[in-house]
């Protein structure tokens, strides 16, 4: 597997991809309601959604969470597979999936 910055290249809209979190991300850990910390993992599973830059979303009247703005300072994000996504800006470094059974 080779990791990919974000800097040099993007996967496809829609793909399904290995995601590695940013050094800095505030998801890297957090405190349950009993006081124990819980570390959540610096990599997941995630799947790359284009959005539009900030100006563009204003020109369309609307602004989705892969839309440059509000808190996302990029246009795109990474779908969590489960409720949430990750900002464009939380991810460092991506790597395709390949399914064994498919090459």
């Amino acid at each position: 597997m080779k990791w990919v910055s974000v800097e040099n290249n993007l996967p496809e809209h829609n793909q399904a991809v290995l995601v590695r979190r940013r050094e800095d991300n505030w998801h890297s850990a957090h405190t349950l309601a009993d006081g124990s910390e819980h570390k959540i993992w610096r990599w997941q599973a995630a799947q790359f959604r284009r959005g539009n830059t900030k100006e563009e979303a204003e020109r369309l009247g609307v602004h989705r969470a892969q839309d440059e703005g509000y808190n996302n300072k990029r246009p795109y994000c990474w779908d969590e597979f489960g409720p949430g996504c990750l900002f464009g800006q939380d991810v460092s470094h991506w790597v395709a999936i390949t399914d064994p059974l498919l090459l």
